[in-house]
């Protein structure tokens, strides 16, 4: 019984959980009580005989909250404590009716505490649906509550949160490693995550400690995200990653770092850690750029970034050690008002944003609510689940010859809006996210905002998953990130409205492919199917003065048929991720020709509805032995998101197909294969000739319907993982 009172009566009014799979057992035993005949002892009389009747549970029946119950059409952020269990319900049915969800939770004994956004008449519907709601509360606490705290009380949400905290990291547990101001390890939240021998810096007289705050700000945001939720918790935090350190910047008092030397820099403060600690696995992040550089041209910084990625300096391909990158796509301008962001597109991404290699990262935002009562009339720049006003776009760079910048995106927070002259203000508490302060003894809980701020929580998730299984690659890593993003209702609802691969690809440039979860990038839910491979492929061979294309990969992707056939008219979504390192050319003409710019391309394409296998070799071969002019070849096709053209730059590819889950069920081949770039070109042929390897990420989205699609096909999926792809020599 969720809650129960009593009326001046006498009687008795509760609210009982009935979960979902208890129903028909419910029914089957009040159907036994009213049928027995008259005179006789009915079924279940004990049970029943003192319930007067049975009604669904109306929204008020699960409020709780001392405060009144919101009325009306206003939207705010509502807690919805859950049965652990049936979390993911609630989350399927809020995406189904188009309501933002918080990423973050709180986690007690036997509740977890989920953010929906949305107003009364939403949220009875949303409650109505699901079996995953035992109470209802209002709001949500903000950064602006723990900073308007004293320090001794500050020092107690900390000190709890230090004993909540469980080490579960091992000898070859990874790191997330900050290349940015320093950090202060004295914070009782970083200390045990970070060693002292794990603090560097550049030059050895700038010392290791942070004396501008940003890196401290950071590590807290990597390791723990919002700080808001975990110091409310009541559950055990185990954290598995550590925290490495390497100052980039120089403090005060030093000059700066000149922009020419800013690529070897960066490649020197990556080589300080690895050679600490050289087996250990780590994800580097960047949270710095040049303010006055953008746009999609490789810089000298983006292509020494592109270059430790792939570790191209290394001939021997079997000897390279490849690294992930995770790069801020940098921030608009601070002072804007409402006009100046209507060419939001103009503000292009920073460099060393435009990385190939790298997983660049841009914001978006949950906080929408002004908790400050100086500035509660004020409103916010975007709106719950938009994009972040700090966030840089690529929205501008052309079509098929730069990459899809950001990738992803992260919570950045949100600025205020004047409503005396519609300026923009930064940095508000309650809009920022609560995190770590450098100055521990005076400050020890501090705010920060932008996309230097969504980098450094994209960089503890990437690390996370590294914990998880120690085999991934790094670009394996770049590829699940992606595939466990989602865009938030309201940026689906645009690409939705779109019918154009031109417009969507325009929104990709904006919201990247979506806002990631850990669960999600893990692949937890049974109605996904995730099939994952690293492969090798040798693109190019040398055969007498020419060199031509060689191998391509065909995978037979083991559908479960069956369970596809029982929801034939479901809409599902497949979603191919494509993710590899390639080895940098920069030079003037790289902008104009991809292919000149990369070592080699990769792409992929499936089979289609109808078609047959040898048909569908064929085409791949055209389509490979085309090069760069194999998007002229490529059929359209009406239900795939992007289409080829979207994939002719850059080193991570991803797409779409929404169709019925008929449609797919003879959908089972797919196809890896390569296009030019300058190895190709070369004369040498062990160049020409070399090995490249690849991560391939398929997952196929049956959404909220009751249907097992891994159960079907679980002995089918280990061997198709343990098998190598079959290579068809072109």
């Amino acid at each position: 019984m969720a809650a129960a009172s009593r009326g001046i009566d006498g009687r008795a009014t509760g609210t009982v959980f009935v979960p979902d799979a208890a129903r028909d057992f419910l029914e089957d035993k009040i159907a036994g009580y009213g049928s027995d005949p008259a005179g006789r002892q009915q079924q279940n009389e004990a049970r029943f005989v003192a319930i007067d009747r049975f009604s669904a549970a109306r929204l008020a029946d699960l409020w709780v909250d001392s405060r009144a119950m919101p009325e009306g059409e206003a939207s705010q952020w509502w807690e919805c404590w859950c049965w652990p269990d049936r979390v993911h319900n609630l989350e399927a049915k809020a995406q189904h009716i188009g309501l933002p969800v918080a990423g973050d939770r709180l986690k007690f004994p036997e509740r977890i505490v989920v953010f929906v956004f949305a107003n009364a008449s939403q949220m009875a519907r949303l409650v109505s649906g699901v079996d995953s709601v035992a109470e209802l509360r209002l709001g949500r606490d903000t950064a602006a509550f723990f900073r308007g705290e004293p320090k001794a009380d500050q020092d107690g949400w900390i000190d709890a949160l230090v004993d909540l905290i469980q080490d579960g990291r091992h000898d070859a547990s990874p790191a997330v490693c900050l290349l940015d101001t320093g950090v202060n390890r004295a914070h009782p939240l970083l200390s045990m995550m970070l060693a002292a021998s794990d603090l560097h810096a550049v030059r050895a007289e700038w010392g290791v400690d942070d004396d501008d705050g940003h890196g401290t700000e950071l590590a807290g945001l990597a390791l723990y995200g919002d700080l808001t939720a975990p110091l409310q918790s009541q559950m055990p935090i185990v954290l598995d990653v550590n925290l490495e350190s390497v100052k980039l910047l120089p403090p005060t008092g030093f000059p700066p770092n000149a922009p020419a030397s800013l690529g070897l820099v960066t490649q020197q403060a990556v080589a300080l850690p690895e050679i600490q600690a050289p087996d250990r696995q780590r994800v580097f992040c960047l949270a710095l750029g040049q303010t006055n550089v953008s746009g999609p041209r490789a810089s000298s910084w983006s292509a020494a970034i592109d270059q430790s990625a792939a570790d191209s300096q290394v001939d021997d391909i079997e000897m390279r050690h490849r690294r992930l990158f995770i790069i801020a796509a940098g921030n608009v301008p601070d002072g804007l008002d409402d006009l100046a962001m209507e060419d939001w597109d103009s503000y292009e991404i920073e460099d060393p944003g435009q990385a190939w290699n790298a997983l660049t990262i841009g914001g978006m935002t949950h906080k929408a609510v002004i908790s400050e009562p100086a500035v509660a009339h004020w409103t916010t720049a975007a709106s719950v689940g938009e994009l972040s006003p700090y966030s840089r776009v690529s929205a501008s760079w052309q079509r098929g010859v730069s990459p899809i910048k950001p990738e992803l995106l992260f919570e950045a927070g949100n600025r205020a809006v004047d409503p005396a002259d519609q300026s923009h203000w930064s940095g508000l508490d309650s809009l920022s996210m609560l995190t770590t302060g450098h100055q521990v003894s005076k400050d020890p809980l501090s705010t920060t905002w932008a996309t230097s701020a969504a980098a450094a929580q994209a960089a503890g998730m990437a690390a996370h998953l590294l914990a998880d299984d120690p085999e991934y690659w790094p670009e394996t890593v770049r590829a699940l990130l992606v595939h466990g993003a989602e865009w938030t209702p309201p940026m689906l609802a645009q690409f939705k409205a779109l019918g154009s691969k031109t417009d969507r690809m325009t929104l990709a440039r904006r919201f990247g492919y979506g806002l990631p979860s850990l669960e999600r990038a893990q692949f937890s839910r049974k109605s996904d199917l995730a099939l994952i491979s690293q492969a090798s492929i040798q693109p190019f061979r040398k055969d007498g003065g020419n060199v031509r294309m060689n191998d391509f990969h065909f995978y037979s992707l083991p559908w479960p048929r069956s369970a596809l056939e029982l929801i034939a008219e479901k809409e599902v979504r497949l979603r191919i991720t494509l993710s590899y390192f390639i080895d940098p050319n920069p030079n003037a003409e790289a902008p104009l020709a991809p292919a000149r710019y990369r070592s080699y391309g990769l792409r992929f394409d499936l089979r289609k509805r109808g078609e047959r296998i040898e048909k569908f070799k064929s085409r791949i071969n055209a389509l490979s032995d085309a090069a760069d002019v194999q998007l002229d070849l490529a059929v359209a096709e009406n239900d795939r998101l992007f289409g080829a053209k979207s994939v002719s730059a850059g080193s991570l590819h991803t797409d779409e197909w929404w169709c019925s889950a008929a449609d797919l069920i003879d959908r089972d081949c797919l196809a890896v294969y390569p296009v030019s770039g300058w190895w190709k070109s070369s004369r040498k042929q062990e160049v020409s000739d070399r090995m490249a390897r690849y991560s391939l990420v398929v997952t196929l989205d049956a959404g909220d319907v009751d249907v097992d699609l891994y159960a079907e096909i679980e002995q089918q999926i280990a061997a198709a993982i343990a098998a190598e792809a079959a290579v068809i020599d072109v």
